[in-house]
């Protein structure tokens, strides 16, 4: 007869007492892990005793005599960290190791509330004071990551109804039930979590592999078709899905659906052999299915078999005439045929029938502008222009078109809205330039180019057509207002820049200019604020002034006006840079004291201050390095793993973290991890030294 005891215990006042127990058939036959673990138990060997119980859970984890025996084994072991051995922290992850198997893990409720509630008076008196969600989130994701998952889903659990956390906690829940081979209880998880993130792909794929595992597989295809259809295709999804589909088909033979779909997948796949094996057996089947019959065209058609595509898209149309799905399918197979004349036919057969399909637009447009009128051609544009009225490219293929039309002044204004919307399109610089030029407007046209020079000084075009206006306009005053800078003559350069009135964003930036080489930085800051009150929408003056304060170490001052910049225009590259730079140079007192303390072996004052530099630059790869180094030195070596891994990936050349991370696995006693590492630290690195040899000495010893 097979019975288990409940007890809890009380760290101070109450002795170990007896609550319950559950009795079984004397002809139930008993998992001989749960045995051993018992015994373990009567031996007080508590962790033995627990791994034991582990393994019984795995092999049914609806036993309930082994998760009874796993919490009396982890309540007996947090009684001897917290009265035997001062272990605080151990004790208080085993009680909630225990209340995680008592209150949460099975459907049905065998544990006594007393059990429970003293269980949860003992975890109170030793965890002494209120945690907020945010310490209970990091502590659950450390004990996570330690391997503690049941004391980590306690805390998880109490983060449910956080408004901040609910959807990790009821992820990570779902992983540890996934973990403890409960995939019907994970199932419930995720879907809470997707009930409150409906389009987190990353849970969709978590349900679709749990569905999958229960082998619910219209579910599970459900998941995974909502996965590819919202994000990038990734092989291991398409292998989880053909892994479905060929199950189908072997289960049900003549389902057409199913040969198609797994058509589909080795489509994807580019395993077009077998792919059209799989079409044309759905295609037997149900011959009446015109999807089928497009998705043979389609393959055709990937793999470049134009003729066949086009009489599987024939036979299609004869069908179904209007289906404009498969008229532009066509009209590209006639494309690249060459046979250009029907192929504009079909375009434009499309475009009668549906005239907001842009791709057909796009594409007969490509086939026609080299022998369309060209008002034909601007009429096409400009239509362009007016149902993409935020595209750059569009703005400036119209304005392309209108300059070598000769109508300069329309031209103009394209290209100024194409700058408007990408202030980094060099092309359109250099022919506005010209524009201006041809306008006999110098002072523009310099102007622009001047622009253009900045964005992309080492641009040929920008430095060929820079000095052919700088030459050809050699009397204009900016030019000679810049030839003075140029040679160094910045008070010079200043008396001409003055000489243009009104005063322009130009003259001002120039004088201003002048003024910063002169290292008059007030007064250059002076005329920088004078040129933004005359263009406000100017992202590149606050720029100007943010690094003149920059180079006077005013970093207060310098993000402030970096912020303008970025306010006016957040794709402005320079002044990214700039923050970038300034955010570095901000850090590097941090990380220097960091590493100071480091080399002083103050460890936990040297991982706190890698902390904050992680905060401004998430991505130092040295940062990591160094924090990883000072996790071993306090043999956190689980943390340290982390840290290499994070160093590798932001600096895969960093090859001696593959060495530290074997020798951590290694000390984990993970060998098989610490031989992969220590080999790909060997394969990697060309010379001999001593950590080489340590690592070839200790694969041959792992071996």
């Amino acid at each position: 007869m097979k019975k288990v005891l409940w007890l809890f215990i009380c760290f101070f006042l109450i002795q170990n007492s007896l609550y319950a127990q559950t009795v079984y058939d004397d002809n139930y036959q008993e998992n001989p892990n749960y045995v051993q673990g018992l015994k373990y138990l009567d031996n007080s060997q508590y962790s033995s005793a627990i791994n034991e119980f582990k393994k019984a859970i795995r092999t049914n984890s609806h036993d309930a005599s082994s998760i009874i025996g796993l919490s009396n084994a982890y309540n007996m072991r947090a009684e001897y960290y917290n009265n035997t051995v001062k272990a605080t922290d151990k004790a208080i992850s085993d009680l909630k190791s225990a209340l995680f198997f008592t209150k949460y893990f099975s459907d049905s409720s065998f544990a006594s509330a007393q059990v429970i509630a003293g269980t949860e008076k003992n975890l109170s008196i030793i965890e002494k004071k209120q945690i907020s969600d945010n310490e209970r989130l990091n502590l659950a994701k450390t004990q996570r990551t330690k391997g503690e998952f049941a004391a980590a889903a306690y805390d998880y659990y109490q983060l449910l109804n956080s408004p901040n956390y609910k959807v990790e906690a009821n992820c990570a829940i779902g992983d540890i039930y996934k973990i403890f081979n409960r995939p019907e209880k994970a199932i419930i998880f995720y879907k809470n979590a997707l009930a409150i993130e409906t389009n987190n792909t990353d849970i969709h794929l978590k349900l679709a592999r749990t569905y999958e595992q229960l082998n619910n597989f219209s579910e599970s295809l459900k998941e995974y078709s909502y996965v590819l259809d919202s994000s990038a295709e990734r092989d291991d999804i398409l292998i989880s899905l053909e892994r479905i589909w060929q199950k189908k088909v072997d289960e049900s033979p003549k389902d057409a659906e199913a040969h198609a779909n797994l058509g589909v997948v080795y489509q994807k796949q580019k395993r077009y052999a077998e792919a059209l094996a799989e079409y044309q057996k759905a295609e037997a089947l149900n011959p009446s299915n015109i999807n089928t019959k497009i998705n043979i065209g389609t393959l055709y058609q990937e793999q470049k078999k134009y003729d066949l595509a086009l009489n599987t898209y024939n036979s299609i149309l004869q069908a179904q005439p209007h289906n404009t799905n498969v008229m532009l399918y066509k009209a590209q197979c006639l494309k690249e045929l060459r046979r250009n004349e029907d192929a504009i036919a079909q375009y434009k057969n499309v475009l009668n029938m549906d005239p907001k399909n842009l791709t057909a637009k796009a594409e007969l447009f490509d086939l026609l502008k080299d022998t369309m009128p060209v008002e034909d051609v601007l009429a096409f544009l400009y239509k362009n222009v007016q149902n993409s009225p935020m595209d750059a490219n569009s703005y400036y293929e119209f304005a392309y078109e209108l300059h070598k039309a000769n109508k300069i002044d329309d031209a103009i204004v394209y290209y100024l809205q194409t700058i408007k919307l990408d202030n980094s399109k060099i092309d359109a610089y250099i022919n506005l330039s010209q524009a201006y030029r041809q306008k006999k407007n110098y002072a523009d046209a310099y102007s622009i180019i001047q622009k253009a020079r900045a964005i992309a000084p080492d641009n040929e075009l920008v430095k060929k057509q820079f000095d052919i206006i700088a030459k050809e306009f050699a009397s204009n005053k900016y030019t000679i207002a810049s030839s003075a800078f140029q040679s160094g003559d910045y008070q010079g350069a200043i008396s001409e820049y003055m000489k243009i009135t009104p005063a322009t964003v130009d003259s001002l930036i120039g004088i201003a200019a002048s003024y910063q080489s002169l290292k008059n930085n007030d007064k250059a800051i002076e005329f920088y604020k004078k040129a933004m009150n005359l263009d406000s929408n100017n992202s590149d003056l606050p720029f100007y002034i943010a690094s003149i304060y920059a180079n006077q170490n005013n970093f207060e001052q310098a993000n402030q006006y970096i912020q303008i910049a970025l306010t006016k225009n957040p794709s402005n590259t320079k002044a990214k840079e700039l923050s970038d730079y300034i955010s570095a140079k901000q850090t590097e007192g941090i990380l220097a004291q960091a590493i100071q303390m480091y080399d002083e072996k103050k460890y936990n004052e040297a991982i706190s201050l890698f902390d904050k530099v992680l905060k401004l630059t998430p991505t130092n790869a040295t940062v990591y390095y160094y924090r990883a180094m000072s996790f071993d030195a306090l043999n956190n070596y689980q943390k340290a793993i982390a840290d290499y891994k994070s160093t590798l990936k932001y600096a895969p050349d960093m090859i001696i973290a593959y060495y530290s991370l074997g020798v951590d696995y290694d000390a984990l006693n993970n060998y098989q991890s610490a031989k992969e590492n220590y080999q790909k630290y060997i394969d990697m690195t060309d010379e001999d030294n001593d950590y080489k040899n340590y690592a070839l000495t200790r694969i041959k010893e792992i071996q």
